[in-house]
Formats: structure tokens, C-alpha cells, sequence
């Protein structure tokens, strides 16, 4: 929790110098006296963390309109599945004396939403970044063996904050390399099942998808104004 905090409070000071800076005067965004120079960028994504204790890595990409090679603003998607199926038997709520066996589940994992952050030096080879990724999705489990996603149980729509500092490597003007770490925090899962005692227990919880992550992303736009 006190990597998100910090994450997050520089993430914010890093928002604020690009949207008025005072250097003997002061400056703003969408002032006239200085031109905007206003580029973009798309990014497949690849983050590592783990899901109830268990590697996992998910996998997607993203877009952004960049402001004078600092400040952005964008949209992403991220997908992860587990590769790891658990055995479970059910009696699910509202079947009375119905026993569902479900011996290929697999975890998944899966949002998107807004996407936003600020670039320092970015002129230097190397420099850093802090972004954070806000958004919506769902977890839950799916049945593997029938391959179609109406065979699922246990989805929950859940909110995700994934704040993070960063590392950037200019490669090209048009391709840099993107190596960020943070903390993923998810909040939304309170999907429930009876058990055959005929109590009620949770799939999942919040912190069986929160967790520290890490993530590459290659990024390619317009780096060189």
C-alpha cells in the first residue's frame, strides 16, 4: 500500500508541472504564447504479477495523444488467464439438490480503461516516467473443457487503479522501450457460491487480484518533436 501511495502522489506532481509551470512567468497549456507540439503513440503491453498467490502475466495494449513529449492521454486493455485449472464441486445458490462438477477451470482476468502519465527529460536517452492505467473489467472463472465463454461461474465486474513509476529508453524517434513497476489494486469482487455443506462462500476476493506488478511495453509514436 505504500508503493501505490507514493506512486500515486507522483503521479499527481507529475500531472501539475505540465499543466502550469512558473519559470519567471507563468505558462499555460493552452496558451498561445508557446506552441503545442501534440504527437501520439500505440503500445503492446506485457505486465507480470500474480492472481490468488500465482504468477501470472497478462497481455494487450494501448493508444495515447502526447503532449509536447510529456504529458499523456490515452485508453488500454489488458487480459491475463492462469494457466493453472483447479477442481472444484458446487451446489449452486438457487438449485436445490443440483451438484455442478467443474474439473477444468481457469482463472481470468481482464480490463481496460483510461490511460495517463508524464515523462520527465524526455530528450535524454534514459529518463523516467510515472502513467496510471483506471479502468473496468471482470474476474472470474471459465470452464476450459467446453472452449466458449458462456460456460463461466463466479464473475464479478471489479474497478482497477494500477499507478506505477517507469524507466523509458529512446531507441528511434519513432520506438522507445517502456520498463515500469507499481501496484495493482482491484476492488468489486463479492461473487458468492454454496458449498454441498449449504454455506456460502466466496470465489474470489479483492486480494486475490491486487498485487505488485511489473510490466515492458514497446512503445511506437511520433517521439522526435
Amino acid at each position: 500500500m505504500k508503493i501505490f501511495i507514493t506512486t500515486f502522489l507522483f503521479l499527481c506532481i507529475g500531472i501539475g508541472s505540465v499543466l502550469a509551470q512558473d519559470s519567471g512567468g507563468r505558462e499555460y497549456l493552452l496558451s498561445g504564447d508557446k506552441p503545442i507540439f501534440i504527437s501520439g503513440f500505440g503500445a503492446p503491453i506485457v505486465e507480470f504479477s500474480t492472481i490468488e498467490g500465482d504468477f501470472a502475466v497478462s497481455t494487450g495494449g494501448g493508444g495515447a495523444v502526447l503532449f509536447n513529449q510529456s504529458f499523456f492521454i490515452g485508453a488500454y486493455g489488458l487480459g491475463s488467464v492462469s494457466l493453472n485449472s483447479a477442481d472444484m464441486v458446487l451446489q449452486l445458490r438457487g438449485t436445490d439438490l443440483s451438484i455442478q462438477t467443474y474439473s477444468h477451470l481457469k482463472r481470468m482476468f481482464a480490463h481496460g480503461g483510461l490511460w495517463i502519465g508524464y515523462i520527465y527529460n524526455t530528450s535524454k536517452a534514459v529518463h523516467a516516467s510515472v502513467s496510471a492505467k483506471i479502468g473496468g473489467g471482470a474476474a472470474g472463472y471459465y470452464d476450459s473443457y467446453y472452449e466458449e465463454w458462456h460456460h463461466n461461474l463466479g464473475w464479478d465486474a471489479v474497478f482497477v487503479f494500477t499507478p506505477q513509476v517507469e524507466i523509458e529508453f529512446n531507441m528511434t524517434s519513432w520506438f522507445k522501450i517502456n520498463l515500469g513497476a507499481g501496484y495493482r489494486l482491484v476492488s468489486g469482487i463479492n461473487k458468492t457460491y454454496i458449498d454441498l455443506n449449504g454455506d456460502e462462500r466466496s470465489f474470489f476476493s479483492n486480494s486475490d487480484f491486487s498485487s505488485p506488478q511489473a510490466s515492458i511495453s514497446f512503445l511506437f509514436g511520433g517521439f522526435g518533436g
